[in-house]
């Protein structure tokens, strides 16, 4: 806002200097400085809070009771009537009756019919038949036939070779020693002489075989094949028609007159008596006992459960919002006029539309 004002002045002072450029002599306005500086200020700012408030509250809680509450219902129950019926009952009777009825009677009759009489006879029949025969033919084939061929080959052979070597060995050798024995039935003393093994030393020439390889010449059979080109006869199967005679029955027909007797049907004319029974419907008064259904009230308690509701109090906290007012600071910055040296008396009016020069 200081800033605004500032600017307004500033304005208002280009335009008094403007319209009294043209006029002589007046001297320059002194120059006005402003400097920025940073104001703290506050603004009121509307919060919402909680807090803790205790309610007293009324509410309902439901009760439920056991009532017997008496009811009048209708129990279905039979009960048996008398009633009377006419009924019609069958009544059966044998009736006499004649009808008529063809009998059939056989008469044998003799006839006369052609029959044909096979008769069968053997005529010869020929027939072609297939017989499997053989063909030789002369045929060449290559045959592989083993064959040996000797190579002289060279081999390496170990052989041992006898070399003489002097070895020092231990020998057992007898050694005379005297040799004191005691009689055991007089007690004398007597000295002879024995012989002990002692174990010595002796140079022996011993013979050592050494193996050696040598490389010797050897003839050797090598087994190989040869072709060879051979002719041989082969039997080829083929077929031959052959023609034969068999002996086939052939059958043919006769024709023969013979006679037969024949049993023919006649029917003949006759009244026959029989007896029917005849079914008639008699009325008849008869009472039978019939099942109604009927009703009658009955009173009966039941148990109904009834909820009733009843007042409870109840103290009850609860966080209600309210308003409060906080003072905030903010930084602004304002234009401030900073007061300055006064400056020299101008030599000459300022030209219109120029301001004045500020002093350095």
């Amino acid at each position: 806002m200081n800033r605004l004002l500032a600017l307004a002045g500033l304005s208002l002072a280009l335009t008094t200097s403007t319209a009294s450029a043209s006029l002589p002599g007046p001297p320059c306005p002194p120059p006005v400085k402003f400097a920025f500086k940073e104001v703290t200020r506050y603004r009121t700012e509307h919060r919402v809070e909680f807090k803790d408030v205790q309610t007293t509250v009324s509410r309902k809680v439901p009760v439920t009771i056991v009532k017997d509450v008496p009811e009048t219902i209708l129990v279905p129950f039979f009960r048996e009537v008398e009633k009377k019926r006419t009924v019609m009952v069958p009544f059966t009777r044998l009736e006499q009756r004649e009808r008529v009825v063809f009998k059939i009677e056989k008469v044998e009759e003799v006839r006369q019919r052609t029959v044909r009489v096979p008769e069968t006879r053997l005529v010869d029949q020929p027939y072609k038949v297939r017989v499997p025969d053989f063909r030789v033919e002369t045929r060449s084939r290559t045959v592989l036939v083993p064959d040996v061929r000797y190579e002289k080959r060279q081999r390496a052979v170990t052989v041992t070779r006898t070399v003489p070597e002097t070895v020092k060995r231990k020998v057992i050798v007898p050694t005379p020693v005297r040799v004191a024995t005691c009689d055991p039935c007089w007690g004398h003393v007597t000295v002879s002489c024995g012989t002990v093994p002692v174990v010595g030393e002796v140079w022996t020439t011993v013979l050592r075989c050494v193996p050696e390889t040598i490389v010797e010449s050897c003839v050797v059979a090598v087994r190989t094949c040869r072709p060879i080109r051979e002719t041989i006869a082969v039997k080829v199967p083929v077929w031959r028609e052959e023609v034969r005679v068999r002996k086939v029955p052939v059958t043919t027909f006769r024709d023969v007159v013979e006679s037969y007797k024949v049993c023919v049907p006649v029917r003949r004319k006759c009244v026959v008596p029989y007896t029917v029974p005849v079914t008639e419907m008699r009325p008849k008064c008869e009472t039978y006992v019939v099942k109604v259904r009927d009703v009658r009230p009955e009173t009966r308690i039941r148990k109904v459960a009834c909820t009733t509701f009843k007042c409870v109090t109840e103290v009850v906290t609860e966080r209600v919002p309210y308003t409060v007012c906080v003072k905030v600071p903010y930084c602004v910055r304002v234009a401030v006029a900073v007061p300055c040296v006064p400056c020299l008396p101008c030599p000459e009016p300022c030209p219109p539309g120029r301001l004045a020069p500020r002093p350095r």
